[in-house]
């Protein structure tokens, strides 16, 4: 038995600078699969997929997808599974026709994984449009909300109120208005100091060497200090330190004159589905809103300190390595430094604090550390492979290999179509008068008895093979597929070394430690 699984990605996720993480192929995939594993029902299945990389979901001229059902046409699966219905479709209309009319001519169950919807739970009803109008209501819903918020929200930022979620570094809110800010006595020193340094002639590293060797807690490590129970910051390293980036940012904040600003990028909702930085004419700024820690002049002069030293654009283009490279001292992510031909990581810390075991003044080449990551993925996912058939191997050897299991039962699928097709044409053949109605019956009933045996024999092969794949943990059934996928690929992406690496850790002297995302008990095999 088969069943289907189908992925799409469209261009407009593929191609956004801050991609949706869960969209993404890769975790299509593993939702998909951790599905099936908690399913025992789907155990015995072989599993097929269909993903359209690259196309809307809009319409059905899909390369993948229009595959699939023509395979679902010809009875070659009955069973249909996805991440959710705008994965399968966007039009409501048309994934109504599938549910209600496509499908149960067909014969198919289809599965919405994060919709909780299964057609099996709808036989003889109209619940599968039901559902689908259901959907269509929570998302007007959903949109009619989302710009209520965002009036209200813009017509408070228009009156000089601030409505963040938390008070910027150097402020703390007004316990009797939650909308307007209060000078914080513990930092707003530091950010006056910072701004002191900025207009005397400090460069930012500078500055951060300064914090850094005074110990002076990080934006970052204040908040964490102040509000412990909260999300924001908590995977702040322990090294943790101010740098370039902070510093800059804290010059640059025009709120530290008096002034609230608001509206300067637009975040992600149920219609924009990544946040960007709008241009400037469209912020709304209203001076003399709380108590300036630093004047109009003084922000000027700051201004043109920082920006007479210049600064490169961070590079948001997707990179190899982009995501894992860490310090292997401080656990700090690496910087990444794409001026000039040559692109290096160094440690930020090492620069900005004194005092520090990291790699000081050392730059890692990314050409040198793609070839060592990309060398050692390989290496891995041959030893996937390689674990994978030794245990098949094992298992087999009582069991009869998987190979020969599934030969056997395709074997057995063809004898059973042709038994079919043997009945059809002995019918035939006795309405066209060739053979006898006593004749005929002899032949229905040898037909009906190797039929009845056929049956059996797939039906103890399907158990001899789903024991067999039983043998080997689910888990480690997904990750040598995708291990066998990723081998068979044109190259290597940043995708697949997230799929499988946790961290990356550079120590001095180009001393590498790669962590792959196994359980234990894989990890004492594959990492010996």
């Amino acid at each position: 038995m088969k069943l289907y699984l189908y992925i799409r990605l469209s261009s407009a996720d593929r191609d956004m600078k801050h991609k949706t993480e869960s969209d993404s192929i890769a975790n299509q995939r593993s939702l998909l699969h951790q599905y099936l594993n908690s399913h025992k029902e789907f155990q015995s299945y072989e599993v097929q997929e269909f993903v359209d990389d690259g196309y809307t979901g809009t319409n059905d001229h899909r390369p993948a997808f229009e595959s699939m059902i023509e395979h679902l046409k010809n009875g070659d699966s009955k069973l249909v599974i996805c991440k959710d219905f705008s994965r399968f479709f966007r039009d409501y209309v048309e994934i109504g026709d599938y549910l209600e009319r496509i499908f149960p001519f067909l014969g198919v169950r289809f599965i919405s994984v994060n919709d909780n919807y299964d057609s099996n739970n709808y036989i003889g009803t109209t619940g599968g449009i039901d559902v689908v109008m259901q959907s269509i209501v929570y998302s007007f819903y959903s949109k009619d909300l989302s710009q209520k918020i965002k009036t209200v929200m813009r017509a408070k930022a228009k009156k000089g109120q601030y409505i963040g979620s938390f008070a910027p570094y150097g402020y703390m809110k007004d316990p009797e208005n939650k909308n307007h800010l209060l000078v914080d006595p513990e930092t707003a020193p530091v950010v006056r100091r910072i701004f002191d340094m900025a207009i005397n002639g400090k460069i930012v590293s500078e500055i951060a060497t300064v914090l850094n060797r005074e110990k002076i807690e990080t934006p970052a490590q204040y908040f964490r200090r102040i509000f412990p129970e909260k999300k924001k910051h908590r995977k702040v390293s322990k090294g943790n330190s101010w740098d370039s980036s902070n510093i800059r940012r804290i010059i640059q904040h025009k709120i530290y004159t008096g002034a609230v600003v608001s509206q300067t990028r637009q975040w992600k909702n149920i219609e924009v589905e990544h946040t960007f930085m709008r241009d400037e004419s469209e912020w709304i700024v209203v001076p003399d809103c709380h108590e300036a820690i630093v004047n109009n002049v003084e922000y000027e002069k700051a201004q043109a300190a920082i920006r007479k030293i210049g600064h490169y654009e961070r590079d948001n283009k997707d990179y190899l390595l982009r995501s894992l490279i860490r310090c292997g001292v401080c656990g700090r992510a690496m910087s990444r430094n794409p001026r000039g031909k040559e692109v290096a990581y160094y440690c930020d810390k090492s620069r900005f604090v004194e005092d520090t075991k990291c790699p000081i003044g050392e730059r890692f080449m990314e050409k040198e550390l793609e070839k060592v990551v990309t060398d050692n993925f390989i290496s891995m996912l041959n030893l996937i492979v390689d674990y994978e058939k030794k245990l098949k191997d094992a298992v087999g050897k009582t069991k009869g290999t998987e190979a020969n299991l599934k030969q056997s039962i395709l074997r057995l699928e063809k004898s059973i179509k042709q038994n079919s097709q043997a009945k059809v044409t002995a019918y035939e053949r006795y309405s066209d008068g060739d053979i006898s109605r006593n004749e005929f019956m002899a032949i229905r009933d040898q037909l009906g008895m190797e039929l009845e045996q056929y049956n059996q024999e797939k039906q103890n092969t399907e158990k001899q093979l789903s024991e067999l794949q039983s043998a080997i943990d689910p888990e480690f059934n997904q990750l040598s597929a995708t291990a066998h996928e990723f081998l068979n690929a044109e190259q290597i992406t940043n995708q697949m070394l997230l799929f499988f690496i946790d961290r990356i850790y550079v120590y001095s002297g180009m001393r590498i430690e790669i962590r792959y995302k196994f359980k234990d008990t894989l990890r004492e095999v594959l990492e010996p």
